[in-house]
């Protein structure tokens, strides 16, 4: 089977959408039921996605003429689309994956006019690219339940593809307890569906010994939410206690999964929540909201709050900081679970969704 990979975006690669295409493509391109694979880009996209890939560019002037050129020159049996844009072709079939649910659920959800009008246009252009593919890639079942009931998409045309997450080292222990004052850590894109209020107030209500790490680039468009963040933390007075660290590279946030004592996800808006799988497969205990898909990931590897209420947050903070025998049990728990999600899987099921494409 050819395959021909077009990665239609106009704002660049997410740090979580970089890393699918680095762990896939290459399982992809080494797979016996997979002849050849191409990948094409916008012109200035940077990617390191592995040594011998046929990796090819489309000037973003050209738009989506350019990319059916390329594709043409390439002649697969089947083009995938992992970014939920429309593209057609009128003898080859598409499938697209369907990775980003805050257009589609809280389009505008704190964030600027403009923002949220840009996220309309891509939950509109999202509808249009599932309406037209021969099949549906959903990252997880509350994204595949979302577009089938409220898009009216023929449940059979759509699958559940989970993401993978880099396994643990074999034979990996338990966390060992963290001995000086303890950090909580959080990480991912800061914009407004992030929902990081929930954890600043939360911070108040705990001992003043505990601190928090905040880790993530702030996406373009969101200066004033993060603005709002630091004044927030100016007026609860826990500005020295909170610690905006920025974009994290995998060693820098393998080293703050290490050293922290539990991981809080306070998201209103994922998919396929990357950093939860990450925090996981380091053995980290969790603290998430309770909405979709986050018991669909975590499972029994996470204590859970009502998303927005901080006091319920700082409740099961307090009470999985103050039992070493809940720590080592989520620990445990975390491990199991992350083991659930591997790139040959994904590897797998998606060329599978590929050849279905075809039949």
């Amino acid at each position: 089977m050819r395959i021909a990979v077009v990665n239609l975006t106009s704002g660049g690669f997410s740090g979580g959408y970089r890393k699918y295409l680095r762990r896939l493509m290459p399982l992809i391109a080494a797979d016996p039921r997979v002849t050849a694979l191409s990948v094409l880009l916008p012109a200035g996209a940077t990617l390191d996605i592995g040594a011998g890939l046929d990796v090819g560019t489309v000037e973003r002037s050209a738009g989506r003429g350019g990319f059916r050129r390329a594709v043409a020159l390439f002649a697969p049996d089947v083009v995938f689309v992992p970014t939920a844009r429309k593209i057609h072709f009128s003898r080859i079939p598409v499938v697209t994956m369907v990775r980003n649910m805050e257009p589609l659920t809280v389009p505008f959800g704190g964030n600027t006019w403009t923002e949220g009008l840009k996220n309309l246009a891509r939950a509109w252009e999202a509808r249009r690219a599932c309406t037209d593919a021969r099949r549906v890639i959903a990252v997880s079942n509350f994204v595949r339940d979302f577009v089938v009931s409220r898009w009216d998409l023929d449940p059979n045309r759509v699958a559940t593809v989970y993401h993978g997450v880099d396994a643990p080292v074999p034979g990996a222990a338990p966390r060992e307890p963290v001995r000086d004052a303890p950090v909580l850590f959080t990480a991912g894109s800061i914009r407004p569906a992030r929902g990081l209020e929930d954890v600043l107030r939360a911070l108040v209500l705990l001992d003043p010994a505990v601190g928090l790490v905040v880790a993530g680039r702030l996406d373009p468009g969101c200066e004033r939410y993060g603005s709002q963040l630091r004044a927030l933390s100016d007026r609860l007075g826990i500005a020295r206690r909170v610690n905006f660290v920025g974009h994290l590279e995998p060693s820098a946030m393998a080293r703050a999964f290490a050293r922290s004592r539990a991981f809080v996800m306070t998201s209103r808006a994922e998919a396929c929540p990357n950093t939860a799988l990450e925090a996981m497969s380091c053995g980290l205990p969790t603290v998430s909201v309770d909405r979709p898909p986050m018991p669909e990931f975590f499972g029994d590897a996470a204590l859970y709050y009502p998303t927005g209420d901080a006091h319920a947050l700082a409740g099961q903070l307090r009470a999985l900081l103050s039992n070493p025998v809940d720590m080592t049990r989520l620990s445990e728990a975390a491990l199991r679970r992350a083991r659930a999600f591997t790139w040959n899987s994904t590897r797998d099921r998606t060329i599978e969704e590929l050849e279905r494409a075809l039949s």
